[in-house]
């Protein structure tokens, strides 16, 4: 079993034993619930090199190594070893972190901005592009849409896509306010990869 979520970031270049080199993530941080990669250096080979830990699931790829912390352990301790040779080549401990506060989207609009246009847009969480984690398989469940500016109370909807009921809800408050722009609040919830399920709420203008 191979799942790829996503990539880790990683130092350059770390330890090397035996012309063999381990990328550790940085910070020396793992996140629970996140297969967070380890990439091995070339230099030999490196068939049997493995890594190992008894409080997390570990599964191979090419040339690297995915590290998924499940447990409620703050720490966790990987083990190298050259298989060919029967010894351990290193150890290393990790900080296990729950994953951050992901954003919330709409479309391509971050919480916090402009959105430009409601047609057809999803609602959706997960990283910023710029972030260490590119994505961890954020489900939307349902989403709702409060407003001060907005008549009537809209009801939680499933699923990620605006409705025709979200849209003439917004635009009709944006038309009573003169056609000034709007502020609502998008109130979200989303199942990660590691089982969580996440609640956001988050500001938009229209």
């Amino acid at each position: 079993m191979k799942i790829i979520i996503g990539l880790i970031a990683c130092f350059a270049s770390t330890f090397s034993f035996g012309q063999v080199a381990l990328a550790m993530p940085e910070y020396n941080v793992v996140y629970r619930g996140y297969d967070n990669k380890f990439e091995i250096g070339a230099g030999a080979d490196t068939r049997f090199i493995v890594l190992e830990s008894t409080q997390a699931e570990v599964f191979r790829g090419d040339s690297c190594f995915y590290v998924r912390p499940t447990g409620p352990e703050k720490t966790i301790t990987l083990t190298m070893k050259n298989l060919k040779e029967n010894k351990v080549l290193k150890t290393y401990e990790y900080r296990v972190l729950n994953l951050p506060v992901p954003s919330v989207y709409i479309g391509n609009a971050l919480e916090g901005t402009t959105v430009v246009t409601l047609d057809q847009e999803l609602v959706r969480v997960g990283y910023e592009e710029t972030t260490v984690i590119q994505s961890a398989g954020f489900e939307v469940i349902s989403y709702e849409v409060n407003s001060v500016s907005i008549e009537k109370p809209l009801g939680v909807i499933n699923g990620t896509r605006i409705t025709q009921e979200v849209m003439d809800a917004l635009t009709k408050a944006k038309a009573a306010n003169k056609g000034k722009q709007i502020t609502f609040n998008l109130v979200v919830q989303a199942k990660g990869k590691d089982g969580l399920i996440r609640k956001r709420t988050a500001a938009f203008i229209y």
